[in-house]
């Protein structure tokens, strides 16, 4: 009863729709009412398709958009961080973000949860953004996660879906001319050859060949509990080549999310830890072996969200967000120098935090991390002794005043998602600006202050 309550409180979070798909019986039955839409949500869903005919994913076009969860966050302390520009997108759910490049301009993508399926804001002059446009899709689920990528001159999403009835799979979207975007076709064990059923994805994350194209997409599939292959390098003939599934995988020992980095894949496996790939074994088609031991790198208590390496690849962040106490690191850094051992070599935290981490992001000595009620955290990290690594907090931007409720009725989901940087230009000084995904208002525009 516990896992069922945290289930529907959180079905996104813990990705654990399997349970949700069984308790509604049998597919030939009536389908069960759609969720009651959170107060203020707009009603945005289509009406009730007919079942007599082959249903098509489609996309739709949000006019007019909403203007509601607008509040700005800005106004609160920070410390090397600026504000540039806040740009509410009108809704109340605002997932993971990414950017991408086309024409000459510069857009942020964003995942809308359960409201609909992304926004896109034109981000070339980053203190002037502006929604390029908004998509449902025409029927309901919940859009988890987005990713990026680009092959040629194209470029694409991807979006998971997770279904709170049944619309599920990874959608290809072609965004080339963002403000018309172009499904190609939603993927699922059903069209990619896959000898076992999956549907259901809570995150991908797409490696790339020497040229920078998409080749690869590494799938979180819910049913299977492991990680999926997708070969895109012909988006007209898109395969299932591999997967890896951890031996004692089960509904607690699932994969969260990826990381690629170089050679190498990191796989948040939740409560079965995190376990390294190599990169060109796995897409080769071959049987995959991690490369450290299984449990290797499971701290006690801890449930395994997400990762990401150091720049050099000798330590490895990992972290949890679910275990909130307020006192408890849920922040680590993993000696991966040794994969046969890996070993804890610190735990990080904030001062009295109103909430968990999030996703992290690894640029240079940097590590960036979304950490919801507590903002965008930057710390700096130095691995030059490994024997003695340090890290420790280097600017931040706070965005809310205190405890808020947020996405799930919770008081520990609420405000910063995830974050994107690029170098960027504001008033002919060179910059690095952050993206960040406010989970519900929308999109911030920030920049690291200059050193001095």
């Amino acid at each position: 009863m516990k896992r069922l309550i945290l289930i529907m409180a959180m079905i996104p979070l813990l990705a654990c729709n399997t349970v949700t798909r069984a308790l509604m019986g049998d597919p030939s039955a009536t389908p069960p009412p759609r969720p009651t839409p959170r107060p203020g949500a707009a009603a945005t869903e289509p009406a009730p398709r007919l079942t007599a005919t082959p249903f098509r994913l489609g996309l739709e076009r949000i006019d007019p958009l909403p203007t509601r969860c607008s509040e700005s966050p800005f106004g609160l302390p920070a410390e090397k961080i600026v504000e540039v520009a806040y740009l509410p997108s009108g809704f109340c759910f605002n997932g993971e973000i990414d950017l991408f490049e086309t024409g000459g301009h510069v857009y942020a993508v964003q995942s809308l949860g359960d409201e609909a399926a992304f926004f896109i804001a034109d981000v070339t002059e980053p203190a002037r953004p502006f929604i390029v446009g908004a998509w449902q899709w025409n029927d309901f689920t919940y859009t988890a996660d987005v990713k990026t990528f680009r092959q040629g001159s194209r470029q694409f999403i991807i979006l998971s879906m997770e279904p709170m009835i049944k619309l599920c799979g990874v959608a290809i979207v072609e965004v080339t001319d963002p403000a018309n975007p172009i499904l190609l076709e939603n993927y699922t064990s059903e069209n990619t050859g896959s000898a076992d059923r999956w549907c259901d994805s809570h995150t991908t994350e797409v490696s790339r060949d020497e040229n920078g194209n998409g080749a690869f997409i590494y799938v979180s599939s819910i049913e299977t509990n492991d990680l999926r292959l997708l070969d895109i390098r012909d988006l007209d003939q898109v395969r299932e080549i591999n997967h890896y599934t951890l031996p004692d995988a089960n509904t607690d020992r699932f994969v969260h999310d990826t990381t690629i980095v170089g050679d190498r894949v990191y796989v948040a496996y939740w409560s079965g830890g995190a376990i390294i790939l190599d990169r060109s074994e796995i897409e080769s088609g071959a049987e995959a072996a991690p490369l450290n031991p299984a449990g290797s790198i499971a701290p006690e208590g801890l449930q395994i969200h997400h990762t990401f390496p150091t720049t050099d690849g000798k330590f490895l962040f990992v972290e949890d967000e679910v275990d909130y106490d307020g006192e408890r690191s849920q922040l680590r850094l993993y000696d991966i120098r040794d994969l046969s051992n890996p070993k804890e070599a610190l735990a990080i935290s904030l001062d009295q935090p109103f909430s968990s981490p999030h996703n992290l992001l690894v640029v240079g000595d940097l590590l960036f991390v979304g950490w919801y009620s507590d903002g965008v955290r930057v710390f700096r990290y130095d691995v030059s002794d490994p024997e003695r690594p340090v890290v420790e907090p280097y600017a931040f931007k706070a965005t809310r005043p205190e405890k808020t409720e947020g996405v799930f009725g919770s008081d520990l989901y609420d405000s910063i998602y995830g974050v994107r940087v690029r170098e960027c230009d504001l008033g002919g000084q060179p910059m690095l600006c952050i993206y960040a995904s406010d989970l519900t208002r929308g999109l911030l525009v920030l920049a690291m202050e200059p050193p001095p």
